[in-house]
């Protein structure tokens, strides 16, 4: 006795959906172990920060010595000039908001405008992006800052192979407990957050924190 024609239907359609759903399954597979590969993948080794000592908004001192041990993330601020460095302190803000769940992590803005950025005046812009304890706003000698901006971070970057790195522009960095740059961002990203905090856990587990 043949099949009644719907019945044929009823299991073409079935075997159509079964088919879809193992396809789907497959392919989400294949993204979450992409994306476990790319979380998990080791950070290059960029360059060493040379050691620093300045004051930040509170006038106490904060050097390489103090962040020995502190997975931080740098950028350089002028809280009076044009251009982007309200949004790089927006995501700053962002940053630190997500960076409650660990002790462990900090966040580091130095001024490219000493004379100008006082303690006082960085203290007030902290307050203004409602910034924690572990967001320091740094000054101290103008050349001293220059030189880490040019040759101990854009140096760095130089010196990897990669494009030249403009500090003061768009530019955050990821630095290690040993004070070792392990990544650069283009910090007006909308992504950048997120590739922060991806690429802070992958350092976080690694160091076993």
């Amino acid at each position: 006795m043949s099949s009644h024609p719907s019945d044929q239907r009823g299991k073409l359609f079935t075997v159509v959906v079964l088919a879809a759903v193992a396809i789907l399954l497959f392919f989400s597979y294949k993204s979450w172990r992409l994306a476990e590969t790319r979380v998990v993948a080791p950070l290059p080794r960029i360059g060493k920060v040379p050691g620093f000592l300045f004051i930040d908004q509170d006038g106490h001192s904060l050097g390489s010595a103090e962040l020995k041990g502190k997975i931080w993330v740098a950028d350089f601020i002028c809280t009076q000039c044009p251009g982007p460095y309200a949004m790089l302190s927006s995501h700053f803000a962002e940053l630190d908001r997500n960076f409650s769940r660990s002790d462990d992590l900090r966040l580091v803005s130095f001024t490219l405008d000493p004379d100008y950025d006082t303690p006082s005046v960085l203290k007030r812009y902290a307050q203004r992006y409602e910034a924690s304890t572990r967001w320091r706003f740094v000054t101290g000698n103008k050349k001293q800052i220059e030189d880490l901006a040019i040759t101990g971070f854009q140096g760095q970057a130089k010196t990897s192979g990669s494009e030249p790195i403009h500090f003061g522009t768009t530019t955050f960095a990821l630095v290690d407990g040993e004070g070792v740059i392990r990544a650069y961002y283009d910090g007006s990203s909308a992504e950048v957050v997120q590739r922060l905090l991806t690429d802070l856990g992958t350092l976080l587990r690694a160091s076993g924190k």
